[in-house]
């Protein structure tokens, strides 16, 4: 199983895009939310995969963290959800934003994504309401080590938005917090900011 890439940015597409790595260029479909937080062409970059296998055909998909792939991966469990339109789902929200939405049994949001009528909304709440738990708000107290994966996701899209490498980004995200203190993205962001600094 292929777990992870990581590799050279050759060529990015609407909804791919193909990493060398070991002498090998992989295809993996992404979402348009993904296309946007990856540095530029020829720049190293990480994606978690997931192998979709049919009889006729091997897809790769790609996340930028673990979270992601891990609801796309349950999103598949629903009856008239394949990986196209989960990744559809994944162009409008990042993990930690539907899991809120999942949660709250928010189906006018889920319906406002391309392909997702009221029926399978309701479906997407009804079954994996209790799969992806109760999500908190972006105000939590926080440690060094366990930042909400949809906070980290925006303050590591903002740093790749302003030129630092995926590893970079990486790095200094989940250590900018002190213990204990409530943290916005924002303030994520420039604390991550200052550390990078320091390098």
């Amino acid at each position: 199983m292929i777990d992870l890439i990581q590799g050279e940015i050759i060529t990015k597409g609407m909804n791919y895009v193909v990493l060398q790595a070991g002498g090998i260029g992989y295809r993996l479909y992404v979402s348009s939310l993904t296309i946007l937080a990856l540095p530029p062409i020829k720049e190293e970059a990480t994606l978690y995969t997931y192998l979709h296998i049919r009889e006729d055909e091997l897809s790769l998909y790609g996340f930028l963290d673990i979270e992601d792939k891990e609801l796309f991966v349950t999103l598949l469990s629903v009856s008239g959800i394949g990986p196209k339109l989960a990744l559809t789902v994944f162009s409008r929200y990042r993990a930690g934003e539907l899991k809120k939405i999942i949660s709250v049994g928010d189906t006018a949001s889920l319906i406002n994504i391309s392909g997702i009528g009221k029926k399978t909304a309701e479906r997407m709440v009804l079954e994996l309401k209790d799969k992806v738990g109760k999500i908190g708000s972006d105000e939590l107290p926080l440690s060094n080590d366990n930042a909400p994966s949809d906070i980290r996701g925006q303050a590591i899209s903002a740093l790749l938005a302003l030129g630092y490498s995926l590893s970079e980004s990486q790095k200094a995200v989940p250590h900018a917090l002190p213990a204990g203190k409530a943290v916005a993205v924002e303030e994520l962001i420039r604390s991550a900011l200052k550390t990078m600094a320091k390098y």
